[in-house]
């Protein structure tokens, strides 16, 4: 893998949650400081035992590499993440070839993730395998500003019901919410 590693120190105080203490995520070259910050936070709402933050490519046959994702023992895709994706017609080609996992979008923000949803509808995907979440743009933004090569994260709590999250990143402390929708 080519581009800028980011280290991230993690730690949950969340008795439910459990995430992995060290995750080091591969910056390329195209992704902006925003794909990252939501490649983790998705990652850490959605975690499961098994997800790894820097995607697989699908096959050799099919260059395309997720953001983060889980996988088979026999290496196909479970869980395939994706970052404000701007081609939605990549992710029917995805969805074509991994036919049996499901697609994780995360978004910046309400608007984006409404578009997204719009999106997955225009290119006629099957329904039911689709998710999208969404945070706050100013959280997403504030950090983006403190994102440095090594970064510390403790979550505090995480809940999808009600969607809540409190977390402290580099140091800033975020109460906050975030929203799901899916297709």
């Amino acid at each position: 893998m080519r581009g800028f590693h980011y280290h991230f120190d993690l730690k949950s105080h969340d008795p439910g949650r459990i995430i992995p203490e060290h995750v080091e995520i591969v910056r390329h070259e195209w992704e902006e400081g925003r794909h990252l910050v939501l490649r983790l936070l998705a990652f850490v709402v959605a975690f499961e035992e098994g997800m790894e933050i820097n995607g697989r490519p699908l096959s050799d046959d099919a260059p395309y590499q997720p953001a983060f994702g889980k996988w088979d023992l026999e290496k196909r895709p479970l869980i395939w993440g994706e970052c404000e994706p701007e081609d939605y017609k990549r992710i029917k080609k995805i969805s074509t070839k991994a036919s049996g996992c499901q697609i994780l979008i995360s978004t910046s923000s309400e608007p984006i993730a409404v578009e997204s949803l719009a999106s997955l509808k225009r290119q006629k995907l099957r329904p039911g395998r689709y998710r999208i979440l969404f945070f706050d743009p100013e959280m997403v933004q504030e950090m983006m500003d403190h994102l440095d090569r090594r970064n510390t994260f403790t979550l505090i709590q995480a809940s999808l019901e009600p969607p809540s999250f409190q977390f402290d990143f580099n140091g800033l402390w975020f109460d906050t919410t975030f929203g799901e929708m899916n297709y």
